[in-house]
């Protein structure tokens, strides 16, 4: 390895960090390792670098990141380095406070109270022959996603917003996670299926589960036989695309709804009627069957619970986000995507259960319930997630 530039560390700085006295040292920004001198002052508290040593590991601002030494690879390292992986960074003149581009932004911005570099970088932005990208910060003034460039970071923190881009940019995730010196926060959307074989591990959140099958006759069959609802879903969706709800009449036709752009209701006499039916919405994606849930009624419709359940700064997990999504009039699938809207979920507590003592036991309830499922699903898939979504 190729020595450039030097790094300058106070005598003070190396006894905190029992760093050995030596010529050469490896210094780590991101992935990128580079093989420089020592310089030991007493003039000065912290470290300073060359300006070579700087633009071999692409840093255009070294004040104020951390700085540890790693024994076992005798290397120092800087940082940390956040990039922050997504499909397209939105830049309306205008938006709302609660949209993707409001929280990028407030990403983007953490770089100022963590001492230590954050950017947004999308997959077609990755050089892999330098281990760089072309990173991007939020400019408040003039208002304007500015470009750099960086290493691959230390952490990627994957806010791909749709499965259908996650199986498109597969080979650049898997890629990046072999990486020797990167963490992966949120390595994949979670396929329903797999989330209902993993949480059945803990037998406290069984009670919890819908009865849910993989989708074939027989099962469907077995289902409608149980349950006066059931739900026919993507095992791969997402935004509540594709989801079909179906009812079994007293003379054993189906009723089924369709959820796609818009609700189409359709009836089909049998369960063999119905996979002909479906056949060119359902193809050969893997699809689940679930029992449908008697849900909850705010105002009339039916509701669900929706949280942003997320770690900070200390690896804990706390409830970032809360709100009541609310289904459209006459529907009972409550997304978004499919004309629902959202409420207040304080508020929406407060209409159910009244008293403030209830509506606090509720919200613990739910707290309790949130951390359970995330560490079961850490535990069991082993692997590690910075955000979840919970229904």
């Amino acid at each position: 390895m190729q020595t450039v530039g030097k790094i300058c560390l106070s005598n003070s700085l190396m006894r905190k960090l029992e760093i050995p006295h030596q010529y050469y040292i490896k210094v780590r920004l991101g992935n990128i390792v580079v093989n420089t001198a020592l310089e030991v002052t007493d003039n000065q508290n912290g470290y300073s670098l060359s300006s070579s040593l700087a633009k071999a590991l692409y840093l255009n601002k070294s004040k104020n990141l951390q700085i540890r030494y790693d024994k076992e690879e005798n290397m120092i390292h800087l940082g940390p380095t956040i990039g922050v992986l997504a499909t397209s960074l939105p830049n309306r003149s205008t938006y709302e406070r609660t949209s993707t581009q409001a929280e990028l932004i407030f990403i983007s911005n953490m770089r100022k109270r963590i001492n230590g570099i954050v950017f947004l970088f999308t997959p077609n932005c990755i050089n892999w022959e330098n281990n760089t990208v072309k990173g991007y910060v939020y400019s408040h003034n003039p208002g304007v996603w500015v470009p750099a460039t960086y290493p691959i970071p230390d952490v990627v923190y994957d806010r791909i917003a749709s499965r259908g881009s996650e199986i498109k940019y597969n080979s650049v995730r898997e890629r990046l996670m072999q990486m020797p010196y990167l963490k992966y926060f949120n390595p994949s959307y979670l396929n329903k299926w797999n989330v209902h074989k993993m949480l059945m591990n803990e037998p406290a959140l069984r009670k919890n589960l819908p009865d849910t099958m993989k989708y074939n006759k027989e099962n469907l069959n077995t289902m409608l036989n149980l349950y006066k609802v059931v739900f026919v879903k993507p095992s791969d969706g997402s935004l509540g695309l594709g989801i079909i709800r179906v009812v079994k009449t007293e003379q054993g036709t189906l009723k089924y709804t369709v959820y796609r752009n818009k609700r189409s209701r359709k009836q089909a006499s049998d369960v063999d009627d119905f996979f002909k039916k479906t056949s060119k919405i359902i193809k050969d994606k893997p699809y689940i069957v679930q029992q449908g849930l008697d849900l909850a009624t705010y105002r009339g419709s039916p509701f669900d619970l929706r949280i942003i359940y997320q770690k900070n700064g200390q690896g804990e997990w706390v409830i970032s986000k809360k709100f009541v999504r609310v289904a459209a009039k006459g529907s009972n699938v409550s997304n978004l995507s499919s004309g629902g809207r959202v409420a207040i979920s304080g508020r929406v507590l407060k209409y159910l259960f009244k008293k403030s003592d209830l509506v606090e036991a509720k919200n613990r309830e739910i707290q309790n319930l949130c951390y359970k499922v995330a560490t079961t699903l850490e535990n069991v898939s082993n692997q590690i997630f910075g955000e979840l979504g919970l229904d």
